[in-house]
């Protein structure tokens, strides 16, 4: 374990170095504003994301312990609605534990936090929809990760060498595994894929090794699905995810569209799954609303009963 943790480490260090080479020009640029210890780069007259600080020298020391990014920053009289953390915003900077995003951010650019190495805790709003390529490379003393549900796509390298990483929760929007996303996480013992459809998956989204001893929660009716697929079947244990599982991630039956409410869009929606859509269309747990375990006509009966007598109760 001592060689794994150390050879890591190196690949680590190869990775830095080479990032640094390869965008020493964009980094040598400097940044617009410091606002609080955070620097910024403004995007016409509304618009900021975050970026490194300071020049590329001091580049890896200069972000330290917990971060907070507000939702937007003023400055010279105007507002600016802080939407993205840039590339190498964070990359190298080893005595960072914990950043706090706001919901305002919609993306996660390359190499955000590369070789954050006692970054332990990200926290993520559900709106972030994109993460660039090694956006987490190298960042070991990371435990758990739970992606966005609006994340549709996990980019080559993503969390590529966080050795210590135990979870990893992926939502049902999730499409696409890149190559070397979940390679050599040698901790990871649970992944949670809540797609009906197993996603596209790519040759070295994973390690064989660390597939062993991993166990994959996927949803009841896909089971078989992502026992026969590509690199999902090389998971040595492959279960049906429980409704504490579901719940856990704050999916509620009844919402099948994900949207956070329970309304008529949903029964329109759960209408079609039962007479002539396959089974990947929304959240398939969402649309079982008795909880029986089948999604069928009673299914619809109890959330049209439910609908009426809360909009009775609303207008008494």
């Amino acid at each position: 374990m001592r060689h794994l943790l150390s050879l890591i480490d190196e690949m680590v260090k190869g990775f830095v170095l080479f990032h640094l080479f390869v965008f020493l020009p964009f980094i040598a640029n400097a940044y617009d504003v410091e606002i609080d210890g955070i620097c910024y780069n403004f995007i016409g007259t509304r618009l900021a994301y975050v970026t490194y600080r300071g020049t590329w020298s001091q580049w890896s020391t200069e972000y330290v312990g917990d971060i907070v990014i507000p939702e937007q920053i003023s400055h010279g009289g105007r507002t600016y609605k802080v939407f993205s953390v840039g590339d190498n915003a964070f990359a190298g900077c080893d005595e960072l534990t914990s950043v706090r995003l706001p919901s305002t951010v919609k993306a996660v650019s390359g190499c955000a936090f590369l070789g954050c190495t006692n970054l332990r805790q990200v926290y993520m709003p559900t709106t972030i929809q994109a993460f660039g390529s090694c956006a987490f490379t190298g960042c070991t003393s990371l435990l758990q990760i739970s992606l966005p549900r609006h994340s549709e796509l996990v980019d080559s390298l993503t969390f590529y060498c966080c050795a210590s990483l135990t979870s990893v929760v992926l939502p049902h929007r999730i499409r696409v595994v890149c190559q070397g996303a979940f390679e050599h996480l040698p901790s990871l013992a649970d992944l949670y894929c809540f797609s009906s459809v197993p996603p596209i998956a790519e040759e070295g989204g994973f390690t064989f090794s660390d597939q062993q001893h991993c166990t994959l929660h996927v949803p009841a009716e896909a089971l078989s699905l992502y026992q026969k697929s590509p690199v999902w079947r090389d998971f040595y244990r492959i279960v049906a995810l429980s409704d504490e599982d579901y719940v856990r991630q704050n999916y509620q039956r009844g919402d099948i569209n994900d949207d956070g409410c329970i309304d008529a869009e949903d029964l329109a929606l759960l209408r079609r799954l039962i007479v002539d859509l396959p089974d990947n269309v929304g959240v398939r747990w969402a649309a079982d609303v008795n909880g029986d375990g089948i999604v069928n006509a009673v299914d619809f009966v109890k959330m049209a009963g439910e609908r009426r007598d809360s909009s009775y109760s609303e207008r008494r």
